[in-house]
């Protein structure tokens, strides 16, 4: 079985932080906001998704896919945060530790993206 090295391991335990931060967030959303708060878990999950599956990946224009998608996930998180504090279902200083984390996560998963696409080439 294919063993999670420490760079992996670093970026995991990181969204995991960030999840759990996420879901007490989304505690204090309405019923009547339940699609984005559906959607916000789904889009969160297969963020999950893609960047354990690129730690797995070995073809270089497939992690370069990746990278792609998973920007393109932590922007569409980050409007969703964004929408729920305009929409005051987060106060200020909860929006900007969810978007530290997020930026965080970015940075991780570019830095180890572009190392593994170099070890690859």
């Amino acid at each position: 079985m294919y063993r999670v090295n420490n760079n992996d391991f670093k970026i995991l335990s990181k969204y995991k932080s960030f999840l759990e931060e996420l879901d007490d967030a989304l505690e204090n959303v309405p019923r009547k906001d339940m699609y984005f708060k559906d959607k916000i878990r789904d889009v969160s999950y297969d963020l999950l998704y893609l960047i354990i599956r690129c730690s797995y990946e070995s073809n270089s224009e497939e992690l370069i896919k990746m990278e792609s998608d998973i920007k393109t996930h932590i922007s569409l998180l980050d409007f969703f945060i964004e929408r729920l504090f305009t929409k005051k279902y987060l106060s200020e200083k909860k929006a900007y530790k969810i978007g530290g984390f997020l930026v965080e996560i970015n940075k991780m998963v570019n830095g180890f993206i572009n190392n593994k696409v170099k070890d690859v080439s």
